[in-house]
Order: structure tokens, then sequence, then C-alpha cells
């Protein structure tokens, strides 16, 4: 009986270590288990982290964008508007011309007159519009009159080469900017 004794002795010995190392197998299985669950979880948790900056990043890229995209209409249209509002300046100075380069004969001897000292025209030369050549000629009859050089508009006084230009181009010229501010208030204001 001794040998069966020995021999249930060490089936219950193999029987014993199989079931220790069962369960120890089945604890370290636990403990994995359990360590792939928190890591899971930890994993999880970054990628909502990650998530959540990225999301925010982006609505602040969007609103930055949006941002942008309202400053460049508001500054377009800033632009658009004052290139509207020059044309209409440009196009009342273009008529001003007009109607100064087609001003009528009374209108333009009376614009001489009140331009020109008379007691000085005897040593300087008039150069006038061709159109009204005789009449001036008649209004000023003492004065040296060009009849072979002619301005489009307004008149130029000369004396030894130099020249006082009362032409109404340089006129408005000269007096654009001034010009640009009244027209401006009269229409915009």
């Amino acid at each position: 009986m001794k040998g069966c004794e020995k021999m249930s002795s060490l089936d219950n010995l193999t029987s014993k270590i199989l079931s220790d190392a069962k369960e120890k197998a089945e604890e370290i299985i636990k403990n994995a288990k359990i360590k792939e669950e928190e890591k899971y979880k930890a994993e999880i948790k970054k990628y909502n982290s990650k998530k959540m900056t990225l999301e925010e990043s982006a609505l602040k890229e969007r609103e930055l964008a949006v941002e942008r995209i309202k400053s460049s209409a508001k500054l377009k249209a800033r632009n658009e508007k004052l290139e509207a509002r020059q044309k209409i300046i440009d196009n009342v100075i273009e008529k001003l011309k007009e109607k100064l380069v087609n001003m009528s004969e009374v209108e333009y001897i009376s614009y001489i007159e009140k331009n020109v000292d008379r007691s000085t025209l005897g040593n300087k030369k008039l150069i006038v519009k061709q159109e009204y050549l005789n009449k001036v000629k008649e209004v000023f009859s003492g004065a040296n009159i060009s009849e072979n050089e002619f301005v489009n508009s307004g008149f130029l006084v000369e004396e030894n080469g130099i020249q006082d230009n009362y032409t109404f181009e340089i006129k408005l010229d000269f007096m654009r900017d001034e010009l640009e501010v009244e027209i401006s208030k009269l229409l915009f204001s």
C-alpha cells in the first residue's frame, strides 16, 4: 500500500501544483485584462483630449477665417465705394471743364476782365481762344493780342517769354484737391 500511497500523494501534489499554476495563470490573465482595460481607457482619454484640442483649434481657425473674410469683404466694399465716389467726382470735374471750355462769349470776356489788369496789357501779349479773337480785340483795343497762337480755354498772358496761365485745364488741375473736397461735401454729406 505504500506504493499506492506514494502515488496518491504524488497525484495530490501534481494536482495541487496544477491547481496553483491554474490559479496563478487566471490571476495573471485577470491582471493582464485589468491592465489592458486601464491602458485602453487611458488611450481613449488621450484620444478624446486630442480630439477636443483639435476641435477647439478648428473652431478658433474657423472664427479667424470668418473674421478675415468679413474684414476683407468690408475693405473691398469700402474700396468700391471710394472708387465709385472718385468716378463721380471725376465726372463732375470733367463736366465743369466742358462747361468752362464752352462758355459763352460774354462769360469769356467777363472772365478775362476779372483776371487781367488792363493797364499792364500794353507790354504783355494776350493769347486767347481763336473763336473769340475779334471780340477780345474789340473789348481790349489797346492790348497786344496774338493772332497766330491760341488756347482751348481761358487765356495766357505772356511777358518776356514767361506765361501766366489762366487756362481752365490748368486752373482746375491746380484746384483739383479743393474741388474734390467741395464736390464730396455737396454730393456725399
